[in-house]
């Protein structure tokens, strides 16, 4: 059975982050913070440069009891044997990419809107990835900003555990966890903050505001 080590913060790695650090170095701060589940996301990085990267994330995860999931790449997850992928809505149906990765691993799928969130529930995934919940600039997309009410709702229909992505800061990320988000997926706010390790420490160490 599929144990899944998902936290309250997510973070995923930006190759463009403003402290010039690759993938690797990333996780490697991450890890320091106390992150025991993340992922690689990296779309224009050639394979050649990116395979050394993921074999030494791997090896910086393992003696940890870590995963990392690699973003889209269901290839590359197997070569640099990461715990699993991260899958979009136009990437290898979730059927596919079970049936190459094997029944151990772990596959999480992003949403955009109701109907695909709800069409997720039927398939063979560990979490679905819902967003964006607020505006981003991080990466381009059309789908607008679902706000927190409506992310509130849709969880309340999940059979699976949800990760909340877009927008997301520490200030915000309360109030995601609150609507019920397990966790919340953050790229920019961590990867380019000043100290990335302390930066993820301040969202596994923050609490919900008293609800009065």
């Amino acid at each position: 059975m599929r144990h899944l080590k998902l936290g309250k913060v997510y973070p995923i790695t930006a190759s463009n982050n403003l402290n010039g650090l690759d993938h690797a170095q990333l996780v490697e701060q991450y890890l320091k913070g106390g992150i025991r589940f993340l992922q690689v996301r990296e779309p224009t990085l050639p394979d050649s440069l990116l395979y050394p990267q993921l074999l030494k994330i791997q090896s910086l995860c393992e003696p940890l009891g870590a995963q990392f999931l690699i973003n889209d790449r269901v290839d590359l997850a197997l070569a640099a044997r990461a715990h699993g992928v991260h899958l979009g809505q136009n990437d290898l149906p979730v059927r596919v990419a079970r049936d190459l990765l094997g029944e151990e691993a772990i596959i999480g799928l992003s949403t955009h809107n109701r109907q695909q969130f709800l069409d997720a529930q039927a398939q063979d995934v560990d979490y679905i990835a819902i967003g964006p919940v607020f505006s981003t600039s991080t990466k381009e997309t059309e789908n607008p900003a679902l706000g927190v009410e409506a992310l509130s709702e849709l969880i309340a229909d999940s059979r699976y555990p949800v990760v909340a992505i877009g927008g997301i800061s520490l200030e915000k990320a309360p109030q995601v966890w609150i609507a019920g988000a397990d966790s919340v997926a953050v790229i920019s706010d961590i990867a380019n903050a000043g100290d990335p390790a302390q930066r993820v420490s301040q969202y596994l160490s923050a609490s919900l505001p008293t609800i009065r």
